[in-house]
């Protein structure tokens, strides 16, 4: 289960710029050979590979900033102080101050499913905007599918035995457009390595370290990006962002005095309404957990009430680690990092995620389970666990990019359920049109009416049942690391070649041959 998108922070403008430079550059220069746009380009060759890449700016509004550059994007609303906009999932805000104009589209993007949000943790942070359509693109690293590695050593040799400001901007941007390739293509460990080279030839430059401890955040690296960005904070005091991305980083190692501590000292730079949210929020979960027993493994931070059954919370650390040894042999992927989980009693449980009364846990980042009136492992509870573990393991193979009904359908088949139980009333459901089709389907579930919660789960889990049935988990774990590149359409396309109206109409057929019309 994931939760909705928080409205991210966007205060500081070398920030934006440098994550713009870093797409555009990398993204440009990948175009899938099979993707068929939607739209119409009408701004020539170049912009029609940024638009094939990103159909979501296609009939967007245009922000227009004073320092030349522009976003393109779908503007949700304006206050005194922001400007409010929604792009590659999620929505940001741009100081008022910064914006010279907004130009709004004639014709408006499609809205979304009604009911639905894209999913992400619960933290303030900054995610990587749209790409910066006004910045000439290339910088030449980017050959084949591949990085120039050659290219990035004469360009370094240049820097290093002529260190002119041209040099040395065409070094960053070069290793930026390197990092996010790389990212994008599924392999953000090198994409860190990258970020880290070009540190080493630019110390301290703001929009490299703040870019390195984004994506270190996002691979829950958190104590390498709180070492990054702790003297970082210090050095640049005026820029708000360094102290949310420390935040977030104690957010995610589950120390939320520190958290709090760096995310009021950012709020003493720029107030935010988002991040007053999050203290309070992390102020919640402190009441209330802030005094919980510790059990730890290899791979988990184990947090409970040590009021509460001390045998259960081992069994459940046990259980824990016997389903990651299967994710990993089933998904052929291994976090690095301990994974935070915690046990709530039901009424905290409510109390701090503030979910529906049908949410039965939460995995926002941290694996949240509710455990009243239960005194040993059950086999239910096993499998909500491994459920919720293998959302983790999703979210860092897909860097956040899996649509939510691939991400419930695959935590589902590995907990070990089938659609055997509903399987006529799918098939009926399927056949009259009452669930929501799957595009509609890849933002949070949260906000769907109670009777369409059940065979959205049911239709999620016939989803990856047929792509294991017809294509073998080999797909299902190609998919998943073809996301942080691609929207789900591209995905489909290159990887089972349909598109999505043709995906809708096989797992139909699917289920229909399976369990009747």
């Amino acid at each position: 289960m994931a939760l909705p998108q928080p409205l991210a922070l966007l205060n500081s403008t070398e920030y934006a710029a440098l994550l713009y430079d870093a797409n555009r550059m990398a993204g440009c220069l990948k175009i899938r050979r099979r993707f068929a746009p939607t739209g119409k380009a009408a701004w020539g060759v170049w912009l029609l590979c940024v638009f094939l890449l990103f159909p979501s700016f296609l009939l967007a509004d245009v922000i227009y900033l004073k320092n030349g550059r522009k976003i393109v994007a779908q503007v949700t609303k304006e206050d005194d102080k922001q400007v409010y906009y929604e792009a590659d999932g999620g929505e940001f805000a741009v100081a008022k101050s910064m914006v010279d104009h907004v130009e709004k589209s004639e014709t408006p993007p499609a809205a979304p499913a009604q009911g639905l949000s894209k999913p992400s943790r619960d933290v303030p942070l900054p995610i990587t905007p749209p790409v910066d359509t006004t910045i000439e693109g290339g910088s030449g690293v980017i050959h084949d599918d591949a990085v120039d590695e050659a290219y990035l050593t004469q360009l370094t040799d240049d820097a290093i035995h002529n260190a002119t400001p041209e040099n040395l901007h065409k070094l960053k941007q070069a290793f930026q457009a390197a990092a996010v390739f790389l990212t994008r293509k599924g392999d953000p460990e090198a994409g860190i390595i990258k970020y880290r080279e070009a540190i080493k030839y630019l110390p301290h430059d703001q929009g490299l370290e703040l870019a390195l401890g984004y994506l270190l955040w996002k691979q829950e690296h958190y104590l390498e990006a709180v070492d990054l960005l702790s003297p970082e904070a210090d050095r640049f005091p005026q820029s708000p962002d360094f102290r949310v991305l420390l935040g977030s980083a104690y957010y995610g190692m589950e120390n939320l005095d520190q958290a709090i501590t760096e995310w009021n000292k950012a709020l003493a730079v720029a107030d935010n309404a988002q991040l007053r949210e999050a203290v309070a929020k992390a102020q919640r979960e402190r009441d209330v957990s802030g005094s919980y027993s510790e059990l730890r493994s290899e791979h988990f931070l184990l947090r409970y009430d040590a009021s509460q059954n001390e045998k259960l919370s081992g069994e459940i650390l046990n259980s824990l680690d016997g389903s990651f040894q299967d994710l990993v042999l089933d998904l052929d992927y291994s976090p690095t990092e301990a994974i935070v989980v915690i046990l709530y009693p039901n009424q905290a449980f409510r109390d701090i995620t503030r979910t529906p009364s049908w949410v039965g846990a939460l995995n926002d980042g941290k694996i949240r389970v509710p455990v009243s009136g239960l005194t040993q492992m059950t086999p239910d509870l096993a499998r909500v666990l491994k459920h919720e573990l293998t959302h983790s393991f999703v979210r860092q193979i897909t860097l956040g990019h899996c649509p939510t009904w691939f991400n419930e359908g695959l935590a589902q088949l590995e907990e070990g359920s089938t659609t055997a139980a509903l399987g006529s009333q799918l098939a009926r459901a399927i056949a009259a049109g009452s669930i929501p089709p799957y595009p509609s389907l890849e933002g949070s579930f949260v906000n769907l009416p109670p009777d369409q919660v059940v065979l959205a789960y049911a239709k999620s889990l016939a989803a990856l049942e047929y792509l294991r049935d017809v294509f073998g988990m080999g797909e299902v774990r190609r998919m998943l690391r073809q996301m942080p590149a691609s929207d789900f359409s591209a995905v489909l396309e290159d990887e089972v070649r349909m598109t999505y109206p043709s995906f809708e109409e096989e797992v139909a057929n699917y289920v229909v041959k399976k369990y009747g019309s």
